[in-house]
């Protein structure tokens, strides 16, 4: 292949051989190491030797090549100067500015035991959480409701003045008017004596301990007795009788809300308002007048 046809190549400081121009390839430059060979050749084989042809003595030959070595010598100091004054190759080579990078911190491999998660920097130390019962693994125990407590049942305290309010009607009370027990209108806008006859004091049952009687505020030693089964108030006389038909047992209606009364001496006779007036009568303690205690007005 021609010199002409082969492809330059690039080489780090100019280009390789061969080297040509407009007029064809051109000779590669002599090293300076090459161009004292070269000089002593050309002289040896120039002057020297036809000198030493024509028969020039053996000293001139010795002179003439010693001074040839002495200028071969000094031109090679000289290339070799000129040399070292321009750019070296690796002053040549242009080679991209050194930027430091970001500095790589090594950190030792995790651990399992909890020193040495502490000891490592960087990294995080977790408290051991608690296992706390999650609303799916709570055991949801039944609540038991206090059933909501009942009033006391009502009753007739011995000692206690109160009034008697027949259920249904607030605006009535039990009196005794011309001695005879009746419910009329009583509140405290009535005279007086309304209100007075309206008064009753519970004592303990004259002919049963366990039952109660009804004595008049404003007739002491008057209690309500029945008579021909009809409610009066009259004066105790100490008599066997009349302390059994001035004794009376509550019982309890209406869930313990009010209270019947029922003779001590004739049992399933109960107090009934009939005709303006109270009655005994056999009824049921649903079917007879219960009645509430009350503050006396």
């Amino acid at each position: 292949m021609p010199d002409e046809e082969r492809p330059d190549r690039l080489r780090i400081g100019g280009w390789v051989p061969p080297y040509r121009d407009t007029k064809g390839p051109l000779r590669p430059p002599v090293p300076p190491r090459n161009r004292v060979s070269a000089i002593s050749a050309a002289l040896l084989s120039g002057p020297i030797r036809r000198h030493a042809e024509g028969g020039l003595g053996r000293r001139a030959v010795l002179a003439a090549a010693t001074g040839t070595l002495i200028l071969v010598a000094g031109l090679t100091a000289l290339a070799l100067r000129g040399d070292n004054e321009g750019p070296t190759l690796s002053q040549r080579v242009v080679l991209p500015p050194f930027v430091p990078s970001a500095p790589v911190t090594i950190l030792p491999s995790p651990s399992s035991s909890p020193s040495a998660a502490a000891s490592s920097p960087g990294s995080v130390t977790r408290s051991p959480s608690h296992n706390r019962p999650t609303e799916a693994t709570t055991t949801k125990r039944p609540t038991t409701r206090t059933p909501p407590s009942k009033p006391p049942a009502v009753q007739l305290t011995v000692g206690r003045t109160v009034g008697l309010v027949p259920v249904g009607r607030g605006d009535l009370r039990l009196r005794h008017r011309d001695f005879v027990a009746r419910f009329d209108p009583i509140s405290d806008g009535s005279s007086r004596l309304d209100r007075h006859d309206s008064r009753f004091t519970g004592r303990t049952g004259l002919a049963d301990r366990d039952c109660v009687s009804l004595e008049s505020e404003n007739y002491p030693g008057y209690f309500l007795r029945h008579r021909n089964f009809v409610l009066r108030l009259e004066q105790r006389d100490r008599s066997s009788l009349f302390d059994q038909d001035a004794t009376f047992c509550p019982r309890t209606v209406n869930g313990g809300t009010a209270l019947v009364l029922e003779s001590v001496n004739y049992p399933g006779r109960f107090w009934v308002a009939r005709d303006g007036v109270v009655r005994l009568e056999q009824a049921s303690p649903e079917s007879a007048t219960a009645v509430v205690p009350a503050d006396a007005v």
